[in-house]
């Protein structure tokens, strides 16, 4: 988030409904950033 928000990223996305998911959606409250949850997970192994 700190790198993102350094380069003036103003939106994020994440699939949502992880551990940390609370922590991603304080920060982005904490640095103007909206987030959005995509509801989606793509792996790649």
């Amino acid at each position: 988030m700190e790198h993102a928000a350094r380069h003036g990223a103003r939106y994020i996305t994440e699939p949502g409904d992880s551990i940390r998911s609370t922590d991603v959606s304080a920060e982005c409250d904490r640095r103007g950033i909206t987030l959005v949850r995509t509801g989606i997970r793509l792996f790649c192994h």
